[in-house]
Order: structure tokens, then C-alpha cells, then sequence
């Protein structure tokens, strides 16, 4: 069993597009919309068939083609035969960023807090934090150590995984690595950063970030299919299981087995593909900030990787015009992106974690991006 640095996974599955005509009848509208699920449907199984992955559920909202459409193939929990389940939930890894990420630009918006604030001014005893200000937290190019990337962190969570962390534990793990770079002159994807987000966030408000981010985002969405967790094992809701941590070995089970406070800010949350349709709308299409910080948060995204092209921002994926994110934790990973150009979302989930064989949702999200739009 492994754990890993959530990063991205930048293996691109090209697909060749569709390119549809701008003036059709209903009925060749319909018959292509419906090729053009056959195909959808087609590449999710072939996953399933040819890879270790047991079950994926994937939603797409496209507006663009007047596809509104809920998938889910292969199997919830193995041992027992039990299909996967479109309404299941599931943990939603990495994707918690991007909450964390919004609550902090609400606070810039309220004026309590400036991307370019220090470090030193919340939390001044830290290596070089003087040098390292919250927007190269929430863009990632701080530099600071990433705690899941610590061996001794990993021997211990192993060795005791039922511990309960502290944030500022997994914070310390990460600066006894040092820094990557010097703050600010490079990108590295750490879990630390959005730790100390959540640090900051509670620092200012003087309230949990639990507390936070239902307050801005879950109840004013309403959804009551997600929830930010603190501590514990269990998974919440009506789910199936999550198997494998990193590689693929037969009979791992991980769905309630770590103690869920190693990821905090930077991956605690559980939803269903349904809830998170209408947060990564909002998300993208605005609602949460200020139009200016709303439009700096869509256009302040340096290039990180080129095979394929991704951009990552303040707690903010983009490919092509799909701006989210994607997530990885014990027997889950998942990807979830908005499109403002093309008014589609994509959810996908699937019910392992498979990191170390390559293995991730964003190859499908790209595959299905391509069916879809050409792109």
C-alpha cells in the first residue's frame, strides 16, 4: 500500500473528434447526441474491462449539444457482485482544494486577507516564511516540502492508521524536506500548501474551516450530499467501496481504513456526482467572487505540464477551457471540470485508487472532452 503526491496525471488518451455540423434537425440531432453517448458509454467500459479499475460513474451536463446524461458501469463492491451506483458517495480527494481556495478569496474579497500577504504575518515561525505569500500557497509554487512525500510520515500513517492528525503535524512534515526552490521560482504540487490555507482561514475567522466551508459553499448550494470531514474513518451516505492505494493488489479494501485528518484542506470531502454538477458550475461560471477576482482566478494559471497542456492556478486546474480539478485518496480518484466556453460539465469517479499503474480518471475526461468538442 502507497501513498503518494496527489499531482495530476499527465497521460493524454486521444480520441479522434467529432466535428458536428451547425444546422441540423431534430432528428439528426437526436441520432448524433445519441452516437455520440454510445461513444461515452464505450470508452468508461472498456476501462472497466481492460484495467483493475471495478466501477466508474461519470456525469456530463452539455448544454452545448443538449446532453444531459448519468453513467455508471462495472461494480460497486466486488466480493458481493453489486453494481456500481450513479447516486453512491464518494470521497472526493484533491477537488477540496478548490473550496479551501474559495473561501480564502472570499476572504480577499472582505478585504481580510491579500494574496500577497507573507506567511510570517499568520504563522511567522516557519522556514523562509517571510518569503513565501498566500498566492504561491494557492498557486503551488511555494516551494515548501510536501508532507505526503515525507517516508517517515508514510511509515507512521501505515503503521497507525487510525491516528488522528493535527494540521500543524502534517504542516511540520513538510518543512522538515525543505524547499523544492527557492519560493516562488518554480511549481510543485504539495499538500502542505492548502494545510496551511486552512490554517490561515481558521486563523482569520476564528472559526473551523468545517464551519467555513459549509457556510459559504454547501448550504447556500444546498448540497446535502456533501460534507467536509475533520477526523475518522467512516464515509458517509450511501456508497460502495473504494479499493487499492496506489497499486493494484487483489482484496484491498481502503474504502473506511485511514484516518481521514491526514488530508484536512487538502482532500477531506465526500459528494456525489450530482452535488458537485452544481458546485463546479458555480465554481467556474461565478457566484462565489467578485467578478474581478472571479475572472483573475480563471486567467492567473501558468502552464505546469505539456503532454498534455495543464495550467494550475489559486486552488484551480485548467485543460483547454475545462477549469476544476481532480482528486486521489484511499480507493477513490476523481476528476471534475466546468467549461464556461462550451457549457458543460464532466464529473468522473472512480472507486479506487490506482495511482502507481497510471491509472486515473483524467485519461477519460480527456477522451471525453475530445468526443465531444474535438478538442
Amino acid at each position: 500500500m502507497h501513498i503518494r503526491n496527489y499531482t495530476f496525471v499527465l497521460v493524454y488518451g486521444l480520441i479522434s473528434g467529432l466535428f458536428l455540423s451547425c444546422e441540423k434537425d431534430t432528428t439528426s440531432t437526436d441520432t448524433e447526441n445519441e452516437q455520440l453517448i454510445n461513444r461515452l458509454e464505450a470508452a468508461a467500459d472498456s476501462i472497466v474491462a481492460h484495467t483493475h479499475v471495478p466501477g466508474i460513474v461519470a456525469l456530463v451536463n452539455d448544454n452545448e449539444h443538449g446532453i444531459k446524461w448519468v453513467y455508471a458501469t462495472g461494480l460497486s463492491d466486488i466480493e458481493n457482485n453489486i453494481p456500481a451506483n450513479v447516486n453512491h458517495t464518494f470521497r472526493i480527494g484533491s477537488n477540496t482544494k478548490t473550496m479551501v481556495g474559495t473561501v480564502l478569496l472570499q476572504l480577499v474579497d472582505d478585504g481580510e486577507i491579500s494574496l500577497d500577504d507573507k506567511l510570517s504575518v499568520y504563522f511567522p515561525g516557519y522556514l523562509k516564511a517571510d518569503s513565501v505569500s498566500i498566492r504561491m500557497l494557492a498557486n503551488m509554487s511555494s516551494g515548501i516540502g510536501n508532507y505526503t512525500e515525507n517516508d517517515e510520515w508514510v511509515s507512521m500513517i501505515l503503521a497507525d492508521p487510525q491516528r488522528v492528525w493535527q494540521p500543524e503535524e502534517l504542516v511540520d512534515y513538510g518543512f522538515s524536506l525543505g524547499y523544492y526552490f527557492e519560493p516562488g521560482t518554480g511549481f510543485h504540487y504539495s499538500n502542505t500548501n492548502t494545510i496551511l490555507l486552512g490554517m490561515i482561514i481558521e486563523e482569520l475567522t476564528g472559526n473551523s474551516l468545517q464551519e467555513e466551508i459549509e457556510d459559504r459553499i454547501f448550504e447556500p448550494l444546498d448540497l446535502n450530499q456533501t460534507g467536509f470531514l475533520t477526523t475518522g474513518v467512516s464515509l458517509p451516505g450511501t456508497h460502495g467501496k473504494g479499493y487499492y492505494f496506489g497499486q493494484y493488489e487483489p482484496g484491498e479494501e481502503s474504502t473506511e481504513f485511514i484516518d481521514v485528518s491526514w488530508a484536512w484542506a487538502a482532500g477531506s470531502t465526500y459528494s456525489t456526482v450530482s452535488d458537485l454538477q452544481k458546485y463546479v458550475e458555480r465554481l467556474v461560471e461565478g457566484g462565489f467572487l467578485s467578478d474581478e477576482l472571479q475572472e483573475e482566478r480563471l486567467t492567473d494559471l501558468p502552464v505546469v505540464s505539456t503532454t498534455p497542456e495543464r495550467a494550475y492556478g489559486l486552488c484551480l486546474l485548467r485543460y483547454q477551457s475545462f477549469y476544476g480539478h481532480n482528486g486521489g485518496i484511499f480507493g477513490y480518484t476523481s476528476s471534475m471540470v466546468h467549461s464556461r466556453e462550451h457549457h458543460c460539465s464532466v464529473i468522473i469517479w472512480y472507486n479506487c485508487h490506482l495511482q502507481d499503474d497510471g491509472i486515473h480518471p483524467d485519461q477519460l475526461l480527456y477522451e471525453y472532452i475530445d468526443i465531444l468538442f474535438g478538442e
